[in-house]
């Protein structure tokens, strides 16, 4: 993300009375708290309580229907618990007729399903916690 997609989305957030935001994917997390005019600074960073470190999952690449068992095979697309690869298929995504992939992002293994099979998930739904 740029500084000017951040400055914006924090002008955005002000806008819309939000105070506060906190967008994390593998890799990168980022924080905004909008300040009102004419209030305290919040405590320094060194103060606030530490974050608890993110949760590893595997998301959907986009719009479709989570299927834990294969539509075609009767069989789960993988068992929890199992060792996943980075970019091996740890899910699948119905679109209509169609089968997409959804691939490990990361190696590690594959925890509890996030979403149930048959629901409607969007781009970035946490599908699997990877541990």
């Amino acid at each position: 993300m740029t500084a000017e997609e951040i400055e914006r989305l924090a002008t955005w957030c002000a806008a819309a009375g939000i105070s506060e935001i906190e967008l994390a994917e593998a890799g990168f997390s980022l924080c905004l708290r909008v300040q009102p005019a004419g209030t305290e600074p919040r405590a320094a960073a060194a103060e606030a309580p530490k974050a608890e470190p993110a949760l590893k999952t595997v998301r959907a690449p986009g719009v479709g229907v989570f299927r834990l068992v294969h539509p075609t095979t009767g069989h789960p697309v993988i068992e929890r618990g199992q060792p996943v690869r980075k970019g091996e298929i740890a899910g699948v995504l119905q679109v209509g007729p169609y089968l997409k992939g959804v691939v490990a992002p990361e190696d590690g293994t594959l925890g509890v399903a996030l979403a149930e099979d048959g629901a409607v998930v969007g781009y970035g739904t946490p599908l699997y916690e990877l541990l």
